[in-house]
């Protein structure tokens, strides 16, 4: 191909050689828009959009669109296990969409229906885990958590600022958070994880 193009540069570099080019070339692309939006439903077509790689449904790869996020608020459980009734954060999330938040205050057991349910757990250090006689309270029942239910996602967040820095539940939890951290960091967190979690959006 290319040496026709150099043996005959001189008639498809002119006027009339140009218009002919160009005119295959859009032919060439209405055919494949037609087979794509003809023949291809319900396949993933993939174009180029300003140096992004999108799917047809206008997605850039590898990123979690308002629509998906929508979609895990609808499906992901969430469980925060605190003796504090009061943590407002657990109603921010419900109010910002995450539907399926739940508290309890402690656990009397590890295979609690509401724990085998949950996906997402938030622990506080202080105050639970007593029901089940862990001596390191919320560090031990989200270690025991993490070491029945490896999948599920557990989170520890504590007020206290002072404490056990090499507890194996730090090393095992997915994360960490100060309790007095902004809603909004919790908020952030759980959009993470819940992304991260295998839930078909």
């Amino acid at each position: 191909m290319i040496n026709w193009i150099l043996d005959n540069k001189e008639w498809v570099f002119s006027g009339f050689g140009v218009t002919v080019v160009a005119g295959i070339l859009v032919t060439a692309v209405r055919l494949v828009r037609k087979d794509l939006t003809e023949g291809g439903a319900g396949k993933t077509s993939i174009s180029i959009t300003n140096h992004n790689i999108m799917s047809n449904e206008g997605k850039v790869a590898g990123t979690t669109t308002v629509h998906d996020i929508d979609i895990l608020k609808a499906k992901t459980h969430i469980l925060f296990i605190d003796d504090d009734q009061k943590f407002k954060v657990v109603d921010i999330l419900v109010k910002s969409g995450w539907v399926h938040t739940r508290r309890m205050s402690d656990v009397g057991s590890i295979d609690d229906e509401k724990i085998q349910k949950a996906q997402i757990l938030f622990i506080d250090i202080q105050g639970v885990g007593r029901k089940l006689q862990f001596r390191d309270e919320g560090l031990g029942l989200a270690s025991a958590v993490k070491d029945k239910f490896p999948n599920k996602k557990v989170v520890i967040y504590s007020a206290q600022t002072q404490g056990e820095r090499f507890h194996d539940a730090l090393r095992k939890a997915d994360d960490f958070l100060p309790k007095n951290a902004d809603p909004y960091e919790f908020q952030q967190l759980t959009e993470r994880l819940a992304s991260e979690l295998s839930i078909e959006p």
